[in-house]
């Protein structure tokens, strides 16, 4: 069984297009999204699965919840996902493809409490632009949410 590098997610870039990144991103069988605008011209997205949404094209990595809710109320949007995981650290080349397709920028940023690291990455426009993983030696007192990923 693998450790989980746990954390969060961001998406940022024009509304239509972070709107059918999430779309490819999470659509399977199982999962049921639901779209809204009001009259205010606000977006609502809503992602409903029965136990955890996987994020396709990756390598083990989902959102650990059964349901979340997007609000999108500007063209140029930054979103943030809670309860990402991914196995054992989250793997850059995982988000490559959907960011250029979509030029979207993505930001993931992960605990790992087992192997006591933290992870963050950037990639803008399908290149992969920051990926560092840090060690730490006291992780307990160092890093904040330390008992996140493990």
């Amino acid at each position: 069984m693998p450790n989980w590098a746990e954390g969060t997610i961001k998406l940022r870039g024009k509304r239509q297009d972070i709107i059918l990144a999430l779309e490819e991103m999470f659509k399977n069988d199982d999962v049921v999204i639901k779209r809204e605008k009001d009259i205010c011209d606000y977006v609502y997205m809503f992602f409903e699965t029965k136990s955890y949404f996987y994020i396709n094209g990756t390598r083990r990595a989902f959102i650990n919840s059964s349901k979340f809710d997007i609000m999108m109320e500007e063209d140029f949007e930054i979103i943030e996902i809670d309860k990402f995981q991914q196995a054992w650290a989250a793997l850059p080349e995982n988000y490559t493809e959907i960011s250029k397709k979509y030029n979207i920028d993505i930001k993931i940023f992960t605990f790992e409490q087992g192997s006591q690291f933290t992870q963050e990455i950037e990639i803008s426009n399908g290149e992969v632009i920051k990926n560092i993983c840090k060690k730490y030696d006291n992780y307990e007192w160092d890093v904040p949410f330390a008992h996140m990923g493990g």
